[in-house]
């Protein structure tokens, strides 16, 4: 079947129903590999769309051997024909559903290759000898049964599943390419990789590379969910074996792409450096492309990079077939790979290093052994001995056991941050030895296991995963210290208001909200659910808690002196102090709030109000209960240029205040009397120093 990495077919273990169930549907996998007549030089058996073979099912074209499937028992089979589209079956075809890219198909495929995983005594004691755990051996003995040559070792990672891909979901360790709204529910949500109010995702390299969410990152970790023909190859040894690595299935893979020119240099690459050239071709055809035309990694063309911190020099003549020192970063990943390329490792007396592979890499066949001789130094030798392990670096308890000499750590050193690149790399790399009729040669393919697995792993849902409000009002006017963080509101209405009118904005447009409207109220407390789901299915709840004020219960507000008191902020004068430098405008309104849902808080900055973002020195605090008012300046200590931070400039201006040279007033004059003495003197310049150079912090208080 012709499929996309991303949305990789989901394997389950697959158990018999009770043969007491009459015409129940059951699942199966596939268990052989045939030529699809229909899509020549492709793999797998044709999965064709109805009983008259004319057509296949539409982006589902083959199915290979591990594909899950479900055979739809209500539909009798209907027997091959004996000629023509179809033929390649000799018995009959059996309607099955096939999920493709989250979709479910429907169609005829041949019966013979549908198959139970009955996990045989003698396959269960290999299995166990090889380290197995039992969730593995349904998927590996369909595998075997389909390739009896290949070989399974378990690699015990002595690690924690769950522990592994945590250490794996840090900054931009594992990255996953979203172009569409569609793959959003792949990417994190965490703070540091997503705005919720804005409902942008940070870009860490190009334009569409974003962190991914925890639960992709688990499953692309999970070696069970890609124990089928066309994703097995990321756990192939590294190593070069000749019998099986030939030129032919590195030109195989490398098709027409512009890169295969150059088959010749990767095969003596993978010969000369002992590493598997047919990985090194698919390496390279994922990182720079497989385009017709010489991708600007490997044209040799000039090539430069303009960033915030400065011009680069330009460089022509380079080349760098595996994106090697390609760190990523929004903009000029490929000109650092050329720099890379371009640069040298040299000794005090000018000779290049051990560790310098080659460069500069000035011709394409410099760069393809380059790269290779660093590939295999650099990672394979040093125990990441699969393309697996190359992105997900879980190997260094079994490499120090088995005598690798400075494995690096867990969790570090890892060739990309990409977490399909394995997968992606894997296809290419069965699809070139399938067609040179090598997938039955007798592989040994070296797969991870870890401590506490989880029953199964699954990517998350698809589509946008914001599902909060961007405004509620109630009669038109909106919630006081409304936050889109905040779901539970306390509101309270004059007793003669019946009803209300309740209306709500979603921040991204695909999501939807229900429970709004007119609203009927009774006396005392109304308990209203605003519910809003996501692209993706995800729900959040917004509680709104309405009282309707009795008629003999009079409101009392309290004064707005008193919920300060209740606070840890602290007054002086016309000033309000005791902020820390991450004091959010939403925190400090929900805290007042907290203490009393009546009152209405208000924070501007030159004239316009703030909703968002940190409290500043100079941000003007208006606070309303009842009919009491109050007008507050805040005030950072240390924070003289209303920045919410301390930094060089805030001791400028002290300095320069000191001096006579720009006098310092108001609130900004008020930050810069850190001591609080009535005074700003040296002293106060010192401990604004001592402050950014970490030796003792502005006290607040």
């Amino acid at each position: 079947m012709s499929k996309k990495v991303t949305y990789f077919l989901f394997l389950f273990l697959v158990l018999l129903l009770s043969p007491r169930i009459v015409n129940a549907n059951y699942e199966a996998k596939f268990v052989a590999d045939g030529t699809c007549s229909l899509k020549p030089g492709s793999t797998g058996n044709c999965f064709y769309s109805d009983t008259t073979f004319k057509s296949l099912v539409q982006k589902a074209y083959w199915l290979d051997t591990g594909d899950e499937v479900t055979v739809i028992t209500s539909k009798k089979p209907v027997a091959a024909p004996e000629k023509g589209n179809g033929s390649e079956c000799k018995t009959t075809f059996s309607y099955v559903q096939l999920i493709y890219k989250n979709n479910p198909y429907y169609g005829y495929a041949c019966t013979d290759n549908i198959k139970v995983a009955n996990v045989s005594d003698e396959l269960k004691k290999e299995f166990q000898e090889a380290g197995f755990p039992e969730s593995y051996w349904a998927d590996l003995s369909i595998l075997k049964e389909a390739h009896p040559k290949w070989t399974f070792t378990a690699i015990p990672t002595e690690l924690d599943f769950q522990t592994a891909v945590n250490n794996m979901d840090v900054g931009n360790k594992s990255l996953y390419q979203s172009t569409s709204s569609s793959t959003q529910g792949y990417l994190s949500t965490k703070p540091e990789h997503y705005n919720w109010d804005t409902d942008k995702f940070k870009v860490y390299d190009g334009s569409s590379w974003y962190a991914a969410s925890n639960e992709t990152i688990a499953y692309y970790m999970d070696p069970r969910n890609f124990l089928s023909d066309m994703y097995l190859f990321q756990y192939e040894s590294l190593v070069y074996e000749k019998d099986v690595q030939t030129l032919d299935a590195v030109k195989a893979l490398l098709g027409n792409a512009y890169i295969s020119k150059f088959a010749d240099y990767f095969f003596e690459a993978g010969v000369t450096y002992e590493i598997n050239p047919v990985y090194l071709a698919s390496l390279s055809k994922v990182e720079v492309g497989g385009g017709t035309t010489a991708p600007a990694a490997v044209s040799g063309k000039e090539i430069s990079c303009s960033l915030t911190d400065g011009e680069y020099p330009k460089y022509k003549g380079y080349y760098n077939f595996y994106n090697i020192g390609s760190t990523s970063g929004v903009g000029c990943s490929t000109y650092r790979g050329i720099r890379y390329a371009a640069s040298q490792s040299l000794d005090t007396d000018g000779t290049p290093k051990a560790d310098n592979y080659g460069r500069k890499w000035n011709t394409e066949k410099k760069a393809v052994l380059g790269g290779a001789d660093f590939i295999a130094n650099s990672y394979v030798k040093r125990g990441q001995i699969t393309s697996y392990f190359k992105k997900w670096n879980v190997v260094y308890n079994y490499s120090k056991k088995n005598g690798i000499k400075s494995p690096p750590a867990n969790y570090t050193h890892q060739y990309q941050q990409s977490v399909f690149a394995p997968t992606t790399e894997a296809e290419k790399t069965y699809r070139s030895y399938y067609s040179q009729g090598l997938i039955d040669s007798p592989f040994i393919f070296y797969i991870p296991v870890y401590k506490n697995m989880p029953a199964s792993t699954s990517m998350p849902a698809q589509g946008n995963p914001n599902n909060r409000l961007k405004t509620i009002t109630i009669d038109d006017k909106k919630i006081s210290g409304y936050s889109s963080s905040t779901f539970n509101y306390k509101i309270t209405v004059p007793t003669d208001t019946d009803k209300i009118k309740v209306s709500a904005t979603t921040i991204n447009s695909a999501a939807t909200v229900s429970g709004t409207g007119t609203i009927n109220l009774k006396e005392g407390e109304n308990k209203l659910s605003l519910k809003v789901k996501a692209q993706n299915g995800d729900i959040q709840t917004y509680t709104l808690v309405v009282t309707r004020t009795p008629s003999t219960e009079p409101i009392v507000y309290p004064k707005v002196e008193e919920i300060v008191k209740e606070t840890s902020y602290l007054t002086n004068g016309e000033y309000l102090y005791n902020f820390s430098l991450s004091t959010k405008v939403t925190t400090f309104k929900e805290q007042i709030l907290k203490i009393s849902p009546t009152a209405v808080v208000t924070i501007t900055a030159n004239k316009k109000e703030k909703t968002s973002g940190n409290i500043q020195t100079g941000d003007i605090i208006t606070i309303v209960s009842g009919e009491d008012k109050w007008t507050k300046t805040a005030v950072i200590y240390g924070d003289v240029n209303g920045d919410s931070s301390i930094g060089v400039l805030d001791l400028l201006k002290v300095q320069k205040h000191i001096l006579g040279s720009s006098m310092l007033s108001g609130a900004a004059k008020e930050a810069a009397d850190v001591n609080k003495d009535g005074n700003i003197t040296v002293l106060d310049l010192l401990k604004v120093q001592k402050h950014i150079l970490g030796d003792s912090a502005i006290s607040q208080k």
